[in-house]
């Protein structure tokens, strides 16, 4: 029935009248205009290339600052108050050398989660997750040429595949995005002292920094009320800390006045769960960090535990019998997932390691399928192990650990002038790296591994070839049937500027530090 109410009375012809018409009862919200739905954020910014995408290894800062701070992300019960609430973690290096930790968690700019919570309760909670990170962001710094100027920008979901966690079901992709924008802002909250004498170089450094300068930006699409939804993606951008200008300066170290410290990561690290093998886990990424400072690769079972557990820990393993024998049982497991998962090389030392004390893959099978009494009852005369072992022999007991080899077949890692960043392309030499421990760059224009000695990966220049324009470029790479893609990472640049040299560009000349590159994906 339709109703006009008052108005018949004041005005005779209501449509005259300009009243609204209203259907009694009959009363229902305005509906939201609804818009197209996207599964995926669009027009991110620029981001960089996932890791190991085409080789197992990638270069990875391996100096004092980066070793030390994952050991205090990974010893949180080892940080000491200097005030009611604060903590610092401090690691000497001996010669008047020092780094010095502190969380920086009281900034407007983090989020209310890092402003509420106490250190000790961010440390503990992110401990093992933000070393992992922590290992990231040191191994994306390295393809910097000037990491102290240039920052770079990660995409939160290829994150995730690289860290390999938040992999559980039951969680959302909107809920691993949040995790993995909390976990960045944790490790953007480091900041660091530095103390640091370098003889060689005649150098002294002291500055207070923090490592890793965060920002993460969060995309998201309104739903039809316009609430904020779940996430579609997070952009993290990182800006190294100025001690990379100490310590990670491959010109500072050519003119002796910083130091350019690296090393190899292998892929296999990140296969390792950071919780099922938390400490496999960890004494890789020790090991694989210190290798520079470890040339032989050799260490007591005190040093590496050291190095990554509590003190207390080691403590309780000394005093507690029951406590000490499963300390050693996890750290025969992280020693076999370590072989291998991580393929690396372990050799116990015939005279501190007694092969009573060895792991069961360890030692000849005649003696691996007896029972515990009668292989010590063989070994030992008695069924008893002796007296506080693992005080006396277990702890000082040496191993060595080698690197797995980095064969790259068909493939060599290229240092790209423009933005410093290896990546790999067509080869017909394989390149074997055993044991890699520094690279030492002695141009920073475009450049190639020759080899390695004395555990150094040397790098030579290539020869530049001129006459290259984008229509050749365009003939030959058809003509060899590489599409765009592959072409643009083999030279290491992105799909976009392959594009653009070939159509806007097509007439003018390659510019000459990608010449050389280019002239051997094509066989030119």
């Amino acid at each position: 029935m339709v109703s006009i109410g008052d108005n018949s009375k004041r005005h005779p012809k209501p449509e005259l009248s300009g009243c609204q018409l209203g259907i009694a009862g009959l009363q229902i919200p305005q509906t939201p205009k609804a818009t197209k739905r996207f599964r995926k954020a669009k027009n991110l910014p620029f981001t960089e290339q996932p890791l190991f995408i085409n080789n197992n290894y990638e270069m990875t800062a391996t100096g004092a600052p980066i070793i030390s701070a994952t050991q205090a992300y990974l010893k949180q019960p080892d940080w000491n108050k200097y005030s009611d609430g604060k903590l610092y973690f401090s690691k000497e290096f001996g010669k008047g050398r020092y780094i010095e930790f502190y969380i920086l968690h009281q900034q407007a700019h983090q989020p209310q989660y890092i402003l509420d919570g106490a250190e000790h309760q961010i440390l503990e909670k992110y401990g093992v997750m933000a070393a992992r990170l922590h290992a990231v962001f040191a191994t994306y710094a390295t393809q910097q040429k000037e990491p102290w100027k240039q920052p770079f920008i990660l995409r939160g979901s290829e994150l995730i595949k690289t860290l390999q966690i938040y992999k559980s079901k039951k969680l959302s992709k909107s809920q691993k995005l949040k995790a993995i924008a909390d976990l960045a802002m944790v490790v953007g909250t480091l900041g660091a002292v530095i103390q640091w004498y370098e003889g060689d170089l005649n150098l002294c450094i002291k500055e207070r920094c923090l490592l890793w300068i965060v920002s993460v930006q969060e995309y998201s699409q309104p739903n039809l009320f316009q609430e904020p939804e779940d996430l579609l993606e997070v952009i993290i951008r990182v800006q190294p800390g100025l001690w990379t200008y100490n310590f990670l300066n491959a010109e500072g170290e050519k003119s002796k006045t910083a130091l350019y410290q690296c090393g190899f990561m292998p892929k296999q690290v990140f296969d390792l769960d950071a919780h099922k093998h938390k400490l496999a886990f960890e004494l890789a990424l020790y090991i694989i960090q210190n290798n520079r400072a470890h040339k032989n690769g050799t260490y007591t079972i005190h040093n590496l535990l050291s190095n990554i557990l509590p003190d207390s820990q080691i403590e309780k393993a000394v005093s507690d019998y029951r406590y000490g024998w499963r300390l050693r049982e996890d750290l025969e497991e992280a020693f076999l997932l370590l072989k291998d998962k991580v393929n690396m090389t372990i050799e116990f030392d015939d005279i501190t390691y007694p092969m009573w004390l060895r792991p069961l893959w360890a030692i000849p099978e005649e003696l691996a399928h007896l029972s515990p009494q009668e292989r010590n009852q063989k070994l030992l005369g008695k069924k008893k192990l002796p007296d506080n072992y693992i005080q006396n022999i277990l702890l000082p007991a040496k191993l060595s650990f080698k690197l797995p080899s980095s064969q790259i077949n068909n493939k060599k890692l290229v240092k790209n002038q423009k933005n410093t960043q290896f990546h790999t392309k067509s080869n017909k030499i394989g390149v074997k790296i055993q044991n890699p421990v520094d690279v030492v760059i002695n141009n920073s224009g475009v450049a190639e591994t020759s080899g390695v000695r004395n555990g150094k990966v040397t790098v030579r220049d290539i020869p530049v070839i001129k006459e290259i324009n984008g229509s050749l470029v365009k003939e030959m790479r058809t003509a060899k049937k590489i599409s765009q893609r592959d072409f643009a990472n083999a030279v290491g640049m992105s799909q976009s500027w392959v594009r653009d040299i070939e159509t806007k560009g097509k007439d003018a000349p390659i510019p000459e530090k990608y010449t050389a590159i280019i002239k051997e994906i094509l066989n030119y």
